[in-house]
């Protein structure tokens, strides 16, 4: 029997993708604060991954919760900008979504599905706003692939052979901003972690640049089967989604390099796929004009 979280926390998945995809075609990170991503841009990436767990499980409980906050305000700030443009309500967005999920871990705690919908409507948000500073800075497919490679060694020595996820997890758990979309009904909870999400998010973007639309189709609808098969399996205990995600993302980039060849870059993408403007945006236009 399917439990009523495992259409939450697959819808959430759902969402994730296709917001993150709708964002990506529709805006234009205003001045991404990483510059143009490259290949030594992917290793120290993955640097930072060993060492911020390890950080986290080091620091003070506030401190690592403040270092939470500060790291989701910059995305969601970034985020936010092209869609709101003014200064005051992008910080009252960014701000406003931060200290609502701060008061819904206070006042519910961060094990019941009120704190739940909340937590997991901002990491959505905190998603599409990572995927794109990522993808619209000039990720390439090939990158993302050699991440996505690291990361299925990595998890799974971290998750399968050591404590270390379980540990990260149950200790961020009851902070503001616990990076899991869960839900729990009759007595189980199920998740996804937030890392796994990026990944599987950013991909179809960077496939979409690099080889076209229906290379990036494909990968977001292989990462929402992959993600569903995983929750579906009865699998005890924390499993390394990126065991099988890695995978699937190098074979993805392989099929479609031998089939189109060079990559595009972003601006070859963006001269060949102009962004859809929103209304918002043909009306800010017709004013200025």
């Amino acid at each position: 029997m399917t439990h009523l979280s495992y259409y939450v926390v697959l819808g959430c998945t759902a969402c994730a993708l296709l917001l993150s995809w709708a964002y990506y075609r529709h805006y234009q990170v205003s001045r991404p604060p990483i510059g143009v991503f490259n290949l030594m841009d992917i290793v120290l990436m993955m640097v930072f991954i060993i060492l911020v767990p390890l950080l986290y499980l080091i620091l003070p409980i506030w401190l690592a919760a403040v270092l939470l906050l500060l790291i989701a305000l910059s995305i969601l700030y970034f985020m936010w900008e092209p869609v709101l443009h003014a200064r005051w309500a992008i910080w009252l967005a960014a701000l406003g979504l931060l200290a609502i999920d701060s008061a819904a871990a206070f006042l519910f705690g961060t094990s019941q599905n009120a704190f739940f919908a909340i937590n997991n409507l901002v990491l959505l948000l905190i998603v599409v706003g990572a995927t794109n500073l990522w993808a619209q800075s000039g990720m390439k497919a090939r990158d993302a692939a050699l991440l996505g490679v690291f990361l299925a060694l990595y998890d799974f020595i971290a998750t399968s052979r050591l404590p270390l996820m379980g540990d990260l997890l149950t200790r961020l758990a009851g902070l503001p901003l616990a990076p899991l979309v869960a839900w729990s009904s009759e007595h189980t909870l199920w998740g996804i972690g937030l890392g796994d999400l990026l990944l599987a998010a950013v991909f179809p973007l960077v496939m979409h640049k690099a080889f076209g639309r229906p290379a990036g189709l494909v990968a977001l609808l292989l990462a929402f089967a992959a993600i569903g098969t995983l929750l579906a399996l009865p699998l005890q205990g924390f499993f390394p989604a990126m065991v099988i995600l890695g995978p699937l993302m190098v074979l993805q980039y392989l099929y479609w390099k031998s089939r189109r060849g060079q990559e595009r870059t972003m601006w070859q993408y963006l001269r060949e796929e102009p962004m859809e403007p929103t209304k918002q945006s043909l009306t800010s236009r017709q004013e200025a004009l």
